[in-house]
């Protein structure tokens, strides 16, 4: 990748921390339970520091995280593969951090070379965590969580199963949380979502995380207002966002394309 091409000190050095704070967490020697315990927490502190930076992204990672995991609970994953997903979730957007700072400005207008620069985010963040053994299938699922079922997406172009069925799920979870975020009523996120299925979203997945969320079970334990605001109590760890709104930028990364 290229790290000559951000020109804000702050992103670059969290950059340069978190190849160090990375190298360590893949050469920790503990008991299994353990490390995995030590790696999580760290992770869910770098995915903080990530984003303090992203104007709007206060507790992203963690509610996207939440969304990726219940539906992957539903299609019966493997404690490996919830794992994956999981690191996956928490540092989808670190390739943002590669960006120059006026792609990160809100209601910046935007040249042809800045979209190929915003599509380029999920590659350069694959990149940065791809020579950690332990993030190398996380890094291959935050490739491809901006591939679209019917081929329009990118940064690869790839289409329907040929996508990770991991990335498909990051997709959705990202997306849901992403229009949540912007003040949008929960039936209403859910209608879009069920909108852009077959198109953005595998509509498998996309039926059954909206059938997930209207169900009375997920209703009765998840208040909507609270899982927007963190304060649902099976999601307690989920931070607020503080104005509730992505910046410009991450709105056109990972919001819904049909609209």
């Amino acid at each position: 990748m290229h790290l000559s091409t951000v020109p804000i000190n702050t992103a670059t050095q969290v950059i340069q921390d978190s190849v160090q704070q990375l190298a360590t967490l893949s050469a920790l020697q503990l008991p299994q339970e353990a490390l995995q315990a030590v790696r999580l927490l760290q992770l869910r502190r770098l995915a903080r520091r990530i984003e303090a930076i992203i104007p709007g992204h206060f507790g992203h990672g963690e509610r996207t995280a939440h969304y990726a995991l219940l539906l992957a609970e539903q299609f019966g994953f493997t404690e490996d593969q919830r794992r994956d997903l999981h690191y996956a979730a928490l540092l989808h957007d670190i390739g943002l951090l590669t960006l120059p700072e006026h792609l990160l400005d809100e209601g910046s207008a935007l040249s042809l070379a800045d979209y190929a620069l915003i599509q380029s985010h999920p590659r350069e963040g694959a990149a940065l965590l791809s020579p950690y053994p332990f993030l190398l299938e996380p890094a291959r699922l935050i490739a491809h969580h901006h591939e679209r079922w019917d081929g329009a997406g990118y940064p690869y172009g790839l289409r329907n199963e040929y996508i990770p069925l991991s990335a498909r799920i990051l997709a959705i979870a990202d997306g849901f949380d992403s229009i949540t975020s912007r003040s949008h009523s929960w039936s209403s996120a859910l209608r879009r979502l069920s909108a852009s299925a077959g198109s953005q979203f595998d509509p498998t997945l996309s039926a059954a995380f909206c059938d997930l969320l209207q169900s009375e079970d997920y209703r009765s334990s998840n208040n909507p207002h609270e899982l927007k605001t963190g304060l649902s109590k099976t999601t307690a760890h989920i931070p607020t966002a503080p104005n509730g709104l992505k910046t410009t930028t991450a709105r056109r990364a990972t919001s819904l394309e049909t609209t």
